[in-house]
């Protein structure tokens, strides 16, 4: 009998220390289901943003519009600035049924000869520049098939010239991503890290903001803004870019280049 009351002593007192050890971890448990609560919401706008994107790239045609460059140039070494300003009668062309991977393929050009007067030279110019601003890598890592390559997470909400917004950190995975894009003209992996900032009532992407990670021999940075404004072009509503500013430092000299678009008119 004593035997048995000394084991139902022990028994009662495994359940207690149980009990206390399985409790606290209770809140813990709560709050990483707390964490998970608004992830579905994130990845909804998310994903209406890349439809966005997508039916835009779609609904592209040709057309013709007025780019603005304009070039701050520094020489480190002599503190000498020099700034230059082109305007260009700029077009992007989309060659009829011809697809890659399901992306659309387009041609932009822009007509001005000050920005050609060596055709050999690679680039065609001395100065850095954003490529291919309204079909190029840019806008291809919100499409379905890119958007999985960087990795996307909700930072804040904010307001953006009077527009309420949604702002996105991304970073490239790079096991995910095999873009290679042009810097200087030369080839590097797509390597960024940025933020992005998304209109919380019409998903349309409202800016961006990008790092380059990866750089070519003498180039110490790489990074941009792109700032978006919705337009009637083809009787649809399109997210275009309307404003970027790149800024590039090298060893000896360093840039900040702005590019403006307007004036749009199909073709």
């Amino acid at each position: 009998m004593r035997n048995k009351i000394i084991l139902l002593l022990l028994l009662t007192l495994f359940w207690f220390h149980s009990f206390s050890f399985i409790a606290p971890t209770a809140p813990a448990a709560q709050a990483r289901d707390q964490d998970f609560e608004g992830f579905e919401d994130d990845l909804l706008v998310l994903t209406k943003l890349g439809e966005q994107m997508t039916l835009h790239q779609l609904s592209l045609k040709s057309f013709r519009c007025q780019e603005r460059v304009r070039v701050t140039e520094i020489d480190k070494a002599s503190k000498v600035t020099r700034q230059t300003e082109f305007v260009n009668p700029y077009e992007v062309i989309r060659k009829p049924d011809k697809r890659v991977n399901e992306q659309l393929l387009f041609t932009e050009t822009r007509s001005s000869s000050s920005l050609k007067d060596d055709p050999n030279q690679n680039p065609p110019w001395e100065f850095p520049i954003i490529e291919n601003p309204f079909t190029g890598y840019v806008l291809q890592m919100f499409s379905f098939e890119n958007r999985l390559s960087s990795d996307f997470k909700k930072v804040r909400e904010e307001k953006v010239e009077g527009r309420d917004c949604v702002v996105f950190s991304f970073e490239t995975v790079p096991e995910m991503s095999a873009t290679k894009i042009l810097i200087l003209g030369k080839t590097v992996s797509l390597r960024q890290r940025g933020l992005v900032w998304v209109d919380a009532g019409t998903n349309h992407l409202i800016r961006l903001t990008a790092k380059q990670l990866r750089l070519p021999q003498g180039c110490r940075a790489y990074e941009f803004q792109m700032d978006f404004v919705t337009r009637i072009i083809f009787d649809q509503k399109l997210s275009l870019p309307a404003h970027a500013e790149l800024r590039v430092d090298l060893k000896q000299k360093s840039y900040q280049v702005e590019q403006d678009y307007g004036e749009f008119q199909p073709l």
